[in-house]
């Protein structure tokens, strides 16, 4: 006897399996398809319905001119604090590190990465800028 494998259509109503080419629910009478979901997978049969355009995913409206001045001045203020401590407790390197620090905070901190040097050359431009201001 060969072990045929018989195709099933499961019932949308009750979820009962059912022989493939059944009209009908053997449990619960709903009409069934004509062919099973995977046969008109196969066949190519199955077509998503299109999605109306406006429930389609909307591209976030960001422009390209906006620059993420919050970053900016985070990464200034960070600097000069860090500068401050840092330097007073190991001088030239203390100020090393805090740039280093500051460089690690831009690059994980940047939404667009491709703007991280500009960031990064403003951060340091905006706490000198303000350490000159007030003589740190």
């Amino acid at each position: 006897m060969l072990n045929e494998e018989v195709e099933m259509v499961y019932c949308p109503r009750c979820g009962e399996r059912n022989r493939e080419g059944s009209r009908f629910c053997r449990n619960c009478g709903t009409l069934l398809e004509e062919k099973p979901l995977k046969s008109r997978f196969i066949s190519g049969e199955f077509r998503e319905t299109p999605v109306r355009e406006d429930l389609r995913a909307k591209p976030r409206e960001t422009s390209r001119d906006v620059f993420e001045w919050d970053t900016v001045i985070m990464g200034a203020a960070i600097l000069m604090i860090l500068t401050v401590i840092l330097g007073r407790l190991m001088g030239l390197l203390g100020v090393l590190s805090a740039v280093l620090i500051v460089l690690i905070y831009v690059l994980s901190a940047a939404r667009r990465k491709s703007a991280a040097p500009l960031i990064i050359i403003m951060a340091l431009l905006t706490a000198a800028a303000a350490s000159a201001l007030l003589g740190i």
